[in-house]
């Protein structure tokens, strides 16, 4: 009997406590926020779900859950948090420890290096669901991939893959000349696009088609848009990028178009660089790794461009980059000069030649000057 009266008070107790003396119910001492079941985690309390506070990845747990409801965050226990998170699905690896699943990835790389050869070989293989020369994959089959390729005409796509088999699940995007476009259109039917077709992953080649990737404030407003389209299609995006790098040392998040500012909001980030000495070598190295192994930022991973069964880089080996970016003291001297010949034809001036293989830039005027006679006179 003694403990049914200690429960009557306690309910009694609950009672008074948003009323006043009076009997009437005041707000100021009414919770701030009410506890609810995981099923009403997307809902207002008219009942309509909302898009905000959707979880990123689908618990495969239907245990239901206490959470704190509130319509601009979704908010948890520690205990809760860390019970979700063991549930989730582990992000696969699509590419190596280069591009995880669900994230937001830059490539970058200097000019005339082959980052659009890597750009649509990581396509490709993502497309293919399988390891690819070297590179390994957590995929067992192929996943629906859009490439907006806007660097690369017909005739040169023809020139680098011809012969070569691709998987009807790579889908090409490409724009006319002259189509003038904001951001905001260019998402919108990009978004329209991957819904339709069932995309997963998304490949952007060239992020600086979307804006000024030089000014850090609109590099900003590019990558936190594709966070959106990321959060709202559940998709994995990797961007091609330029990089500032002028000089022979080693690579880091600075050298990003944009800084600092673009690699705090992305999740991972990889560079592609090349060997001084041979025209036909260039390493990767890992610059960012949110959720994936960082095994690849020294010693990075030395590759070669082969031209069999279409363009693409071939696993070689491992090596320390400072050693990769100094012209071996054995390279002769035909080879230097064949190497500025090179990238003189492909129309890089003799300051940025002096920068990718780290010669003076009048020895590159006087190879160019002299492999111009040398071609006169034959």
């Amino acid at each position: 009997m003694r403990n049914v009266s200690i429960q009557a008070k306690e309910t009694q107790g609950v009672k008074d406590l948003h009323s006043t003396n009076s009997g009437v119910t005041t707000d100021s001492l009414k919770p701030r926020y009410t506890l609810k079941r995981t099923d009403d985690l997307n809902c207002t309390d008219s009942g309509k779900a909302t898009d905000i506070i959707k979880p990123r990845y689908k618990l495969k747990s239907t245990e239901e859950k206490t959470r704190i409801d509130n319509p601009f965050f979704k908010a948890r226990t520690a205990k809760t948090r860390l019970e979700d998170s063991i549930l989730m699905e582990r992000p696969k690896r699509l590419f190596d420890c280069f591009v995880i699943e669900g994230e937001i990835t830059v490539l970058a790389a200097p000019t005339n290096v082959g980052k659009s050869v890597l750009a649509l070989q990581i396509a490709d293989a993502i497309s293919q669901g399988r390891s690819d020369n070297g590179f390994d994959s957590e995929l067992t089959k192929g996943e629906n991939v859009v490439y907006v390729d806007l660097e690369n005409t017909d005739c040169q796509f023809a020139g680098r893959y011809s012969g070569h088999r691709f998987s009807d699940k790579l889908k090409i995007l490409e724009m006319p000349m002259g189509v003038e476009y904001t951001m905001e259109q260019l998402l919108a039917h990009l978004k329209d696009f991957i819904r339709e077709e069932g995309c997963k992953v998304l490949v952007f080649d060239n992020i600086s088609f979307m804006g000024n990737m030089q000014s850090a404030n609109e590099a900003m407003k590019t990558i936190k848009a594709l966070r959106k389209l990321r959060d709202e299609l559940g998709i994995t995006i990797l961007v091609v990028a330029h990089t500032n790098k002028k000089d022979n040392k080693p690579m880091t998040i600075n050298d990003l178009a944009g800084s600092a500012k673009v690699g705090n909001l992305i999740d991972a980030a990889f560079a592609l660089g090349r060997v001084m000495g041979d025209t036909g070598l260039r390493y990767i190295k890992q610059l960012k790794a949110r959720s994936g192994e960082k095994k690849y930022e020294d010693p990075v991973v030395i590759v070669e461009m082969v031209r069999d069964g279409g363009l693409h880089f071939e696993f070689r080996d491992t090596g320390i980059e400072q050693s990769l970016l100094k012209m071996p003291k054995d390279v002769d001297e035909e080879s230097v000069y064949q190497q500025v010949w090179h990238l003189h034809k492909q129309g890089l001036s003799c300051r940025k030649i002096e920068s990718e293989l780290g010669i003076s830039k009048s020895k590159v005027n006087n190879i160019v000057n002299a492999m111009k006679k040398r071609e006169e006179s034959k």
